[in-house]
């Protein structure tokens, strides 16, 4: 159920948009593409960038599998990790503009 009083995390909310799109796409073959395009959307639009997408890219999500929401949105804060980790350590040139 959801909370108003607690709103959804960041990488909830693009956990969220990528499975929404894997679920209403209209076409088998484009599904992961657009829905990874949805995902970036979600993170761009605080401001966040990811250094890596490996994980993100291999995997693929289903929207009716119970456990997928869950892991993705592990993999989502695992390269949110990284990317504030090759920031604070100066190795990329990309800011995250957003505190988790």
């Amino acid at each position: 159920m959801y909370d108003s009083a607690r709103p959804l995390s960041l990488s909830a909310r693009a956990a969220r948009a990528y499975l929404d799109v894997c679920f209403f796409h209209p076409f088998g073959d484009g599904n992961a593409r657009a829905a990874f395009l949805a995902l970036i959307f979600v993170l761009a639009r605080e401001g966040i960038t990811l250094d890596n997408v490996s994980l993100l890219r291999r995997v693929r999500f289903q929207a009716d599998d119970p456990q997928d929401p869950l892991i993705l949105s592990r993999y989502i804060n695992f390269h949110l990790s990284g990317t504030r980790r090759a920031s604070s350590n100066g190795c990329r040139g990309q800011k995250i503009n957003h505190t988790l």
